[in-house]
């Protein structure tokens, strides 16, 4: 069965739909980090098409730049020029540029690492980091993605959807669990949701990895939906992550602003279902 890009579209989209196009797409979205190098096989059998119609597609994508050949191997990995197209992406966002400033503001009155990151379907993306420059530093680096349900700067980005919403994104009502601290089902995940969303941020200690502790709060545009998040990572164990918690609600309150949010009551705001 082919593989459908988590992606929405206008009404009527599917009509102009052009399959070969489509397929290329699919085929580059098959390599993530568990699996960075595959074979035209591989992908065939994952997609549902002909050997000889991914080979082609592969071909082409090489000659593009998007793909390239692995030495001695009959397999591929993704080329220089997907990673491109990933930082004219970056670019083009508004938010990313307008969170410079705000993320360095944070980083320097906190001493933690600040990230700006935007949701995509089941996963967060990161894409703004101020590092910081203590001996405890976030791993982090653009373009990671991490399951949204099982890290708090997800669980503020999905606190602002609908139940309807919620179940468009995890069509499953069982949830892969990452610590014991991950919520195992959407029922679950839809109760820890209300309870970010009352309080305006999330705070965890080791919720995502052990060790790693994290303050997170949402970022909204002038539609009032949030369209990314603010976090800053801390060790857990040696840091008090409460005393920060006014410091990421600010920074993401001053990006917000920048984008044209202003709340009727100065409170965060949560869409009804």
């Amino acid at each position: 069965m082919t593989k459908a890009l988590p992606f929405s579209s206008s009404p009527g989209a599917e009509r102009y739909i052009v399959p070969g196009l489509q397929r290329g797409l699919q085929i580059l979205r098959c390599f993530d980090r568990q699996r960075p190098q595959l074979g035209a096989p591989e992908i065939a059998r994952e997609l549902g098409i002909p050997r000889s119609t991914v080979f082609r597609l592969m071909q082409t994508l090489e000659y593009m730049g998007l793909l390239e050949k692995v030495d001695h191997s009959s397999e591929y990995r993704l080329g220089i020029g997907v990673l491109s197209l990933g930082f004219e992406y970056l670019a083009s966002i508004e938010v990313t540029e307008l969170a410079r400033p705000i993320l360095d503001r944070l980083r320097d009155e906190t001493g933690f690492s600040s990230h700006l990151a935007i949701r995509d379907g089941q996963d967060v993306v990161f894409v703004v980091k101020a590092a910081a420059k203590a001996a405890f530093a976030s791993s982090v680096t653009i373009g990671t993605r991490l399951p949204a349900h099982a890290t708090i700067l997800g669980r503020v980005m999905l606190a602002d959807l609908t139940d309807e919403e919620l179940r468009n994104v995890y069509t499953s009502e069982e949830l892969p669990r990452y610590s014991e601290q991950t919520p195992e089902t959407v029922s679950a995940l839809r109760t820890i949701l209300d309870g970010d969303a009352e309080r305006g941020y999330a705070v965890s200690a080791a919720y995502f990895e052990h060790g790693i502790g994290s303050i997170a709060a949402p970022v909204r545009d002038g539609s009032g939906r949030i369209i990314a998040a603010i976090n800053v990572i801390f060790q857990d164990g040696k840091v008090d992550g409460e005393t920060y918690i006014d410091r990421v609600m600010q920074a993401a309150s001053d990006l917000s602003r920048q984008l044209n949010y202003h709340p009727a009551d100065g409170k965060q705001e949560r869409r009804s279902a």
